[in-house]
């Protein structure tokens, strides 16, 4: 089979943040830079169809909007992996801030949580944004070290300042109390890829082999057996259900099992990271984007991948 020819401007999409009815905001890596030093973020906004293109130095890991969902005017915010933060303000408004000047270790996830903006990565680092400073709350956690080493912290969320969790490689996990992160007892020393707190008392966590588990710092319950052939890459909680995702398929949990859902789209289904809100779901992977309202699946088509 002939490979397909891409246009220069087709990409692959690496992130979503839900920023109103209809629409959002992806990032997304250029197929024409893959071997090239070259590093560029496309920032591209999709809002009721129509699709709006910014480009930004570096790779980004993450997107988040910025602003109130259904602001007038909207901010996001993307995590460059080596250096540091965009803040964007559409239609050109960029602005570039460093979260450490010193420290090595790629930066991997960004959250906010009751209003205040945590960002974690390599070499166990966690910051929280105070003003227009960042205060690093890794004390006693932060490893130095050699950047190729496993001491990555790939994502954070809470339920509130004083109940947040970070977990990462080596089936790592912190917990702060809103004082002090500390480290907790792992069900798993394989890799763990992303943590959704439903309520204080509900928390998730997914990874590598397969791993999927419910608890909080009480302990933790396994939802799913062991398989060095799955990796679980993200979760959304969506109208009452915990939704996973490999890179190849999507599965809603159900009476604690997981069940594969059924997306009746044309076209190659691909996965990587989701958002939502009440209202809409949101996934993207590969070339893929999908939207889902709870009764219907849309797939929407960059115009440079066509």
């Amino acid at each position: 089979m002939a490979q397909k020819r891409r246009k220069p401007g087709s990409v692959y999409f690496t992130s979503v943040a839900r920023t109103g009815e209809d629409a959002v905001i992806l990032t997304g890596n250029y197929y024409a830079l893959e071997e090239s030093p070259e590093t560029r973020t496309a920032l591209i906004s999709l809002r009721q169809g129509a699709w709006r293109t910014l480009n930004i130095s570096g790779i980004a890991h993450c997107v988040r909007l910025a602003s109130q969902p259904g602001a007038s005017s909207r901010q996001y915010v993307v995590l460059e992996r080596n250096r540091g933060l965009y803040w964007v303000a559409p239609p050109r408004e960029v602005r570039f801030e460093r979260v450490h000047q010193e420290r090595r270790g790629f930066l991997m996830d960004l959250r906010n949580i009751g209003g205040s903006w945590y960002a974690v990565g390599g070499h166990h680092q966690i910051y929280r944004l105070n003003g227009r400073r960042w205060t690093s709350l890794d004390s006693g956690i932060y490893e130095a070290g050699d950047a190729g080493e496993a001491k990555n912290l790939l994502s954070i969320h809470g339920s509130s300042p004083s109940n947040i969790y970070t977990v990462g490689l080596n089936g790592v996990i912190y917990h702060s109390d809103g004082r002090r992160f500390s480290r907790q007892d792992s069900p798993t020393n394989c890799g763990l890829q992303r943590v959704l707190c439903v309520s204080p008392n509900e928390v998730y966590l997914c990874g590598y082999a397969n791993s999927l588990y419910r608890g909080n710092t009480d302990g933790w319950e396994a939802l799913s057996e062991p398989d060095e052939e799955i990796i679980f890459w993200d979760m959304a909680y969506f109208q009452g259900k915990v939704y996973v995702c490999t890179k190849r398929a999507l599965f809603v949990l159900e009476r604690n099992q997981l069940r594969p859902v059924e997306i009746p789209v044309d076209g190659p289904l691909g996965f990587y990271r989701m958002d939502c809100d009440e209202d809409e779901l949101w996934t993207c992977g590969n070339e893929c984007v999908l939207r889902f309202d709870g009764r219907r699946w849309r797939q929407y088509v960059f115009p440079e991948n066509e």
